[in-house]
């Protein structure tokens, strides 16, 4: 199970980390943020990852998810009160299999 929730936390991570770095691309040598807004899309050079603004239960969240989801693979959406990981059934049905509500308590879903 420790297994599992390091994976689960590297996902989610890499998730958040891939956004970040896809949206401040020279950040070290531009101190500005790139502020993005609910439809605005970002693809991370390299990967097959892609990234967009969603709102989800009334709160704006960044989605990261393959560019083509199949069975088993996993997304991350995380927002100001909220972080979900989820993992896909097939392309179009995922379940969450971990969420967190930030600087509460986390749930890992079987």
């Amino acid at each position: 199970m420790k297994t599992y929730r390091v994976a689960v936390v590297a996902v989610l991570l890499s998730g958040i980390g891939a956004a970040w770095l896809a949206t401040s691309g020279s950040a070290r040598m531009k101190p500005s943020d790139r502020v993005l807004r609910v439809g605005d899309t970002v693809r991370v050079a390299g990967t097959t990852t892609r990234c967009a603004v969603v709102r989800r239960a009334g709160e704006a969240m960044i989605e990261c998810l393959p560019a083509a989801p199949a069975k088993g693979a996993y997304a991350t959406l995380a927002g100001d009160e909220r972080v979900l990981v989820v993992r896909f059934r097939s392309p179009h049905v995922a379940k969450t299999v971990f969420h967190a509500r930030q600087h509460r308590s986390a749930v890992t879903c079987t």
